[in-house]
């Protein structure tokens, strides 16, 4: 039975790896985040909150799930990502806490960031290629850089990658990872 904090601290960390993970590959694979599969995290989340730290623990956890949520939340609005990859930030909260989410939102926009830009130079690189076909038609390269901005903007862009870098990377500077490889007996 799990009972100290340090097992407690190793299995959620497990727990959301293996959410984080399976988010990521549903997205890439189908371009959608199940909601059974954040609701059936977020249970277990707000559970092992509970056995952690009882009525204080949860509000820990929900507060983290509010501030996952509420920092990707316009992004949502403004359409520059799907409800999925909120509700997934928000799950990824419920496990970190308010200070742990807000610092894993952060870098998964960030990463984010990175990804987009990175879309775009390959696209771009792409188009590069396809250049001399263009020209013959008489597309001018500012025509056809513009052109392939256009078209990525309108791309399906698996996030969940980016939420799930996030959050490794706020499980990393938390020190969480650390906890699981010990439990794990990986020194």
């Amino acid at each position: 039975m799990l009972t100290s904090p340090f097992e407690l601290r190793a299995l959620a960390t497990a727990a959301l790896i293996v959410l984080v993970a399976l988010a990521a590959r549903d997205d890439l694979l189908r371009h959608r985040i199940p909601n059974s599969l954040n609701v059936a995290f977020l249970v277990l989340g707000l559970g092992l909150a509970v056995i952690a730290g009882g009525w204080s623990g949860l509000g820990k956890s929900v507060a983290g799930a509010a501030v996952g949520c509420a920092t990707l939340l316009p992004f949502y609005m403004l359409r520059g990502m799907g409800a999925g990859d909120v509700k997934l930030m928000a799950v990824a909260g419920a496990f970190l806490g308010p200070r742990g989410a807000f610092i894993a939102a952060l870098l998964a926009l960030l990463f984010g960031f990175v990804l987009a830009v990175a879309l775009l130079l390959w696209r771009l690189a792409e188009a590069r290629q396809v250049a001399p076909a263009a020209a013959a038609d008489g597309a001018t390269a500012p025509w056809r850089v513009a052109a392939t901005i256009s078209t990525t903007r309108k791309e399906r862009f698996p996030y969940a990658v980016a939420v799930g870098a996030g959050v490794l990377a706020a499980l990393w500077l938390l020190g969480s990872l650390k906890v699981l490889s010990i439990a794990l007996g990986i020194r």
